[in-house]
């Protein structure tokens, strides 16, 4: 690469999944390798003055840990100190785009401070939105490039210029590294991309490599969680999913001791807590199964079905009950860098890392663009 290009490329080329169970990124600083970054999806408001309080942890913690922004008057804390000092909760229920300006500007003080980048640089953004709240990207650019030229942060006023935006809708980098990979045949086939996360679960069609707009309804993992705490009591909703998570089809006691608040009524807590995740697996698995019918193709007309996302893991078997006779491409077949690895995300940065693998070469091929015009 000649160094006129170099200079041309913006400093920070981020690409940003905003899922329920936290925000996932991937980061790369110009002239390094890209980086993973993971925040808790919590964010609050608060004064100023209580946050500027929260400054005194600076020099003792991650930065992903003490991360707060102030828009104007707008201040919130965001991730783990949402939810550690202000008792914040993961926010599932607002659109993910009303609370992505402050996540996005979270990160980008986040990396500002791990890669000692100075108070002003140009970042170029990609974000993926669930496939129902996707026109909201259109609203979302204009926000987003307001509030990153000026905003407060645990160190001050930074600016950060947003020269490259684009938006997609969750899936879209999976299935963009399916293409790539698939070659020709994408055109002669039609394929769902069948999303499952914490939040959401999210269908998009393609066929003959025409996509559709695509579907997304509330049946993340975070509706049989809700289940299991409608049957119990006493638990920690974070506490309970990453329990849950952990013992997959194995219900064995010594997965939920830990959560257990009761000392005097341990064993039959435990029992309460295994029955309730038992029977709130297989409703969930109905809801999810019953809806998969009503906007999927047939399975006559379908070739191929590309399922993705941290609970598709944990319901694979039963996933693969459900399509016996469709083929099924896991996570579409994106393999994830174990340097990317190091936050054990696994298969739920495949979606996020897909997508900046596209970003990372557009924002490259625009800036080559601009280099030819330049010494013509």
């Amino acid at each position: 690469m000649s160094r006129l290009n170099l200079e041309q490329l913006p400093d920070v080329i981020l690409t940003l999944d905003f899922g329920g169970s936290g925000t996932k990124g991937i980061v790369q600083i110009k002239g390094g390798r890209p980086y993973s970054i993971w925040m808790e999806p919590a964010v609050i408001e608060a004064t100023p003055a209580s946050l500027g309080f929260q400054t005194r942890n600076l020099g003792n913690a991650y930065p992903e840990n003490t991360a707060w922004v102030g828009i104007d008057d707008d201040y919130r804390a965001v991730g783990y100190l949402a939810r550690s000092s202000y008792g914040a909760t993961p926010g599932l229920r607002p659109r993910k785009f009303e609370l992505a300006v402050y996540k996005t500007l979270a990160v980008v003080w986040v990396i500002k401070q791990k890669y000692k980048l100075p108070e002003s640089f140009q970042i170029s953004l990609a974000l993926l939105l669930p496939p129902g709240e996707f026109e909201d990207s259109a609203l979302l650019k204009p926000m987003l490039k307001d509030a990153l030229i000026e905003f407060d942060t645990p160190t001050g006023i930074l600016n950060a210029s947003l020269v490259g935006y684009e938006c997609f809708p969750e899936g879209a980098g999976i299935y963009a590294m399916y293409c790539k990979n698939t070659g020709e045949a994408i055109r002669r086939k039609v394929i769902a991309i069948v999303m499952l996360g914490y939040r959401n679960a999210s269908v998009i069609i393609s066929r003959r490599g025409i996509l559709n707009r695509g579907k997304t309804t509330n049946l993340g993992m975070a509706k049989m969680v809700e289940k299991v705490m409608e049957r119990t009591s006493g638990l920690e909703v974070e506490q309970l999913t990453e329990a849950i998570v952990n013992a997959a089809f194995e219900l064995k006691p010594q997965h939920f001791y830990s959560i257990c608040t009761s000392n005097s009524h341990q064993d039959s807590d435990v029992e309460k807590i295994i029955s309730a995740v038992s029977t709130s697996r297989a409703e969930y698995v109905i809801m999810l199964a019953n809806w998969l019918k009503e906007v999927l193709p047939h399975p006559n007309e379908l070739d191929e079905l590309i399922i993705c996302g941290g609970t598709a893991d944990y319901l694979r078997t039963e996933l693969d009950d459900m399509f016996p006779v469709t083929p099924i491409e896991w996570h579409g077949g994106v393999e994830i860098p174990q340097s990317l690895n190091e936050k054990w995300l696994g298969n739920r940065l495949a979606d996020v890392w897909a997508l900046s693998v596209y970003h990372r070469i557009k924002v490259k091929t625009i800036t080559r663009g601009v280099e030819e015009k330049i010494t013509e």
